[in-house]
């Protein structure tokens, strides 16, 4: 690993901070998409910046064990590409745990990083959504973080946060765009409970529901195959991250 100068930890291969699953051929998209350099490189310096480096030659924020798209990728992107059974079976049991209540969502997608149309507009480039599980009848944005708080000063007139977007989204074109939907939920998974607001928890209502989640309950979650592994890097990377 290296060291910055500001004493954050960083793998010298990105792929040494993620699980893999199952997944093949390796990498996957999803992740080429976040390999660009990043503006952290020169935190890096001399034998750091070697470390840091070694792989691809130059440092990407993926590395870093600040990343919630590493985090996020090491939750959800094994399941993504895993067969159907074991992704409606995941789908599932965390869709019963957030919502409290039996659901049998076979079959499902699972899927990292999508784009939606703007809420305020509908141009193309709107709120990008860490990760998505859509069944028949339950449609789920998840917003992922790890260190950083939800983003504001967003929309058009730079009034609205994260989770507004994505609630005036469901609000706006859910049932437009997914008509067999019953349920939407826009579910926040951070390091600890109580991430959300006040303001932010009243946006909720019975078509659309605001929850939140740690990233341990997620990921202790048994239908996952690789939840052992994810727990276990959890650990590492929360013990390295306090360490900067």
């Amino acid at each position: 690993m290296a060291r910055s100068v500001g004493g954050v930890f960083a793998c010298g291969s990105p792929w040494d901070g993620v699980v893999h699953g199952d997944v093949a051929p390796w990498p996957p998209p999803e992740l080429v998409q976040k390999l660009y350099q990043s503006r952290q490189s020169r935190a890096y310096r001399d034998a750091e910046f070697v470390a840091a480096t070694r792989l691809h030659g130059y440092y990407s924020d993926l590395q870093s064990v600040h990343s919630e798209d590493a985090v996020t990728w090491s939750l959800f992107g094994p399941v993504a590409y895993a067969t159907a059974p074991i992704r409606d079976a995941y789908a599932a049991e965390l869709l019963n745990y957030v919502l409290g209540k039996s659901a049998s969502p076979a079959p499902s997608h699972v899927w990292l990083w999508r784009r939606l149309p703007h809420p305020d507009n509908l141009v193309s480039g709107g709120p990008e959504i860490d990760f998505g599980i859509q069944t028949a009848s339950v449609l789920l944005l998840g917003e992922a973080k790890w260190r950083s708080g939800v983003g504001a000063s967003q929309g058009v007139d730079g009034m609205k946060d994260q989770v507004k977007l994505r609630v005036e989204f469901c609000e706006k074109y859910g049932a437009l765009l997914y008509p067999g939907v019953e349920q939407f939920v826009v579910l926040l998974v951070s390091q600890v409970r109580g991430a959300l607001t006040p303001s932010q928890n009243a946006l909720g209502s019975e078509h659309v529901r605001v929850l939140e989640a740690t990233w341990e309950e997620l990921g202790s979650l048994e239908a996952n195959p690789w939840h052992e592994e994810f727990i276990a890097q959890l650990m590492w990377r929360k013990v390295r991250s306090q360490a900067s």
